[in-house]
């Protein structure tokens, strides 16, 4: 039976979903070094995304994740999780704190140019929340900033550090913190390549055949 070219890319995208297209305006990061803890642990992931559809088109969108098993003692403590986030931004942009919205948990507030401590220096923005609103999980959006992009938000400090956060709760009797930092690229998962190589064989394929 002749497998054309078009039908072939459709069974490539059935076997493999969307993800490639998914991903692609999306990046993620592991906040690996601490002030208190080893380094070269994944303490934290960060995700920015391009907003995902028309009605939040000029967005980018930010989800802080914190790596449970990576503390000890964090299993069942009542107020483990993190209660400050900061991150930077490409200054040739115009950023400000009215531009970070749709923050969840909604108690956390916004501050501009805050030391993270620990050695990892100021950064432009801290999101931060009490002592008794620590999450495990922290979103919010940057919107309507004229021509960013989700690079624009992975920017060093001083310290070449994109990101740091302050994680509480932990350790016996969760008396145990530490601030996290990290600049580190999740690699992209195999499967993401191989559809991308294989799109491109059929792109081949197809100038070949109408040349």
């Amino acid at each position: 039976m002749k497998t054309t070219t078009k039908s072939l890319a459709l069974t490539l995208l059935a076997t493999f979903g969307f993800t490639g297209m998914a991903n692609a305006a999306t990046t993620s990061y592991f906040l690996d070094q601490s002030n208190s803890m080893p380094d070269g642990v994944n303490y934290a992931k960060v995700t920015l995304s391009d907003g995902a559809d028309a009605s939040n088109a000029e967005y980018v969108d930010v989800m802080v994740e914190i790596l449970v098993d990576a503390y000890p003692g964090s299993a069942g403590a009542s107020n483990f999780g993190m209660d400050k986030f900061y991150f930077n931004y490409n200054n040739a942009l115009t950023v400000d704190v009215a531009n970070i919205i749709n923050v969840d948990p909604a108690s956390w507030g916004v501050n501009a140019t805050k030391n993270a401590g620990g050695g990892f220096g100021f950064f432009d923005f801290e999101l931060k929340g009490a002592g008794n609103s620590r999450t495990i999980e922290l979103s919010f959006s940057i919107a309507n900033v004229v021509g960013d992009t989700i690079a624009d938000y992975a920017i060093a400090d001083a310290e070449g550090m994109f990101f740091g956060a302050h994680v509480g709760g932990f350790g016996r009797d969760g008396e145990m913190s530490t601030i996290i930092a990290g600049n580190t690229p999740v690699p992209v998962p195999a499967a993401v390549w191989l559809l991308g190589s294989a799109l491109g064989g059929l792109g081949f394929m197809r100038r070949r055949k109408s040349s």
